[in-house]
């Protein structure tokens, strides 16, 4: 068989390295040519083709994709109207590592990589062996051989790369919540709801599936599963009276956590129950959850000064995000929105905005926003040029007890190369290291 691996990213190089060494046939193929990718094809020692366009295809019998590229490119097209098999790095993966592998698969537009990494946590602490890979992690196809000696994979993966499967049969599938995002990758909302929802395909009675109560997409889609069902959020798997309780067991108190919000300690349920049926048990689980502490640029405090709370909440890359993070706060929020423009709707944030005394608005969407929100919240809005001068405005409004809070709601592509360069930058402007004006090297 030969295989096509078409996007050359840390997940198609994977891909190519490990059918490689299985002596299939590969080409390797980029609709991009640069330098970088002419070395990259270099080091492979690989067949391929950079600028590449439907004539890829010839000979081809199937398509290992790259989760960047959209479904609508030209060779994609191409294939699925010759009927080209077209599969992600993550669902090829899974097929080389058979049903014997145990799987945690966690998506939603939010929270999915925090609660992947606190089932690691309890892994960690029920000592038991596991390997976590996807979309924030290394690239599946880049991990086979750790994931198979664990025989237990915990696994983020997004709408992308969920996109092409079919079936997946997870053993545990969590669904934390559906908000509008990445329509600029698919074709509406309903599509992406589709995609996410994928994650429950090919379940069956002995197989666990996860859903928050307040989620309306998954609320009503559970209905229809065969899977053993939990609700987080409802019943006996709940926060209640600032205690966390899985079916009904109390793990521990919110002041005992080392995290906090609404969305956190629901993300905390889901760990827990996903672990469980793995087979940790409540002290390990405990445990896991004490020890845990948010990875950065999530609602991480990077300095206090003069009475103002500084929060990096760069990972916060759309509305929904923005919402759970200013509901997070009962002290009033000097707000930075703004960055790369990805056409979504920012309603959902407008309840919220009285909470806000200014919202600053930046980069390529900042107009757009700064516009929106005027018509629809009588506060203070502001749009300035980039983040270096979003936060010189942010610090001339806030006051004493306020929190200057970056959560964007936007990518970060419009000047930096991702949301961790995005959060370094915003710290060392809170630190005084950058003027505004600064020009940041990323993407343009």
């Amino acid at each position: 068989m030969t295989t096509l691996i078409y996007g050359l990213g840390e997940s198609g190089i994977s891909a190519t390295r490990a059918l490689l060494d299985r002596h299939e046939q590969v080409i390797a193929a980029d609709a991009n040519d640069s330098e970088m990718l002419r070395d990259t094809l270099s080091d492979l020692g690989v067949e391929g083709r950079l600028g590449a366009g439907p004539e890829i295809l010839n000979g081809v019998e199937r398509v290992v994709v790259s989760p960047g590229i959209s479904p609508r490119d030209a060779v994609l097209c191409a294939a699925e109207a010759r009927r080209i098999p077209v599969l992600s790095e993550v669902e090829l993966g899974l097929e080389l590592l058979g049903p014997e592998v145990r799987t945690i698969a966690v998506t939603g537009t939010n929270g999915k990589t925090t609660v992947v990494d606190m089932i690691r946590n309890i892994l960690q602490e029920a000592a038991m062996p596991h390997a976590v890979a996807g979309n924030s992690w290394c690239a599946l196809m880049g991990c086979l051989d750790e994931v198979g000696r664990a025989g237990l994979l915990v696994l983020e993966v997004s709408s992308f790369q969920l996109h092409y499967m079919q079936d997946p049969g997870f053993e545990v599938a969590a669904l934390l919540n559906v908000r509008p995002d990445h329509l600029n990758w698919h074709a509406s909302f309903e599509e992406y709801v589709e995609d996410k929802l994928r994650v429950f395909e090919g379940q069956g009675p002995e197989s666990l599936a996860l859903v928050s109560a307040v989620d309306p997409v998954g609320r009503e889609a559970a209905m229809g599963f065969s899977a053993e069902t939990l609700a987080v959020g409802e019943d006996d798997t709940v926060v209640r009276d600032g205690r966390l309780f899985l079916r009904g067991k109390e793990i521990a108190g919110e002041d005992e956590l080392r995290f906090a919000g609404t969305h956190n300690l629901e993300n905390a349920l889901f760990a827990a129950a996903a672990s469980e049926r793995m087979g940790a048990d409540l002290q390990q689980i405990r445990a896991g959850l004490l020890g845990y502490r948010l990875k950065p640029h999530r609602m991480e405090v990077v300095a206090e000064r003069g009475g103002v709370l500084y929060v990096d909440d760069s990972k916060a890359t759309n509305p929904a995000a923005v919402a759970a993070a200013v509901a997070s706060f009962e002290r009033p929020i000097v707000l930075i929105l703004g960055g790369s423009e990805k056409h979504t709707d920012f309603a959902e944030i407008i309840p919220l905005l009285d909470r806000c005394r200014a919202v600053v608005c930046q980069g390529e969407a900042g107009l757009r926003i700064s516009d929106y929100a005027r018509k629809m919240w009588h506060g203070l809005v502001s749009v300035v040029r980039d983040l270096a001068e979003a936060v010189e405005e942010a610090e001339s409004l806030a006051r004493p007890g306020d929190v200057v809070l970056l959560s964007p709601g936007c990518a970060s592509f419009d000047q930096f190369a991702g949301y961790e360069e995005r959060g370094r930058a915003f710290a060392r402007l809170v630190a005084g290291e950058y003027a505004a004006g600064h020009v940041f090297e990323g993407r343009g």
